[in-house]
């Protein structure tokens, strides 16, 4: 991605659309609070998505529970990004999702 381009942050708004439209809450900060997606623009890698829970807070032995939710809300995420059309791939073990185009 071009670190100068607005078009980074034109992609940006658009899978923030395209994300509140399939239903999903997405903060306006980088950080995603319980449930919500913290979506933002990264200069050299593209934008970038992801989601989180008060649960990854709570010791490890908890995160188990939460690991097929997380699966369900990741394919859900690359569904509704795939099906709008963008390039997407999963980061750091599949906890961010980066949408390229």
């Amino acid at each position: 991605m071009d670190t100068d381009s607005t078009e980074g942050l034109d992609l940006e708004e658009l899978v923030r659309q395209e994300l509140r439209d399939a239903g999903f809450t997405v903060e306006p900060s980088l950080m995603s609070l319980d449930g919500g997606l913290g979506v933002w623009h990264d200069p050299t890698r593209g934008v970038v998505v992801t989601w989180g829970t008060s649960a990854e807070q709570r010791p490890a032995n908890h995160l188990v529970k939460y690991a097929t939710i997380r699966a369900a809300v990741q394919l859900a995420l690359l569904t509704v990004l795939s099906e709008a059309g963008h390039h997407v791939k999963e980061d750091f073990s599949g906890l961010e999702l980066i949408v390229t185009s």
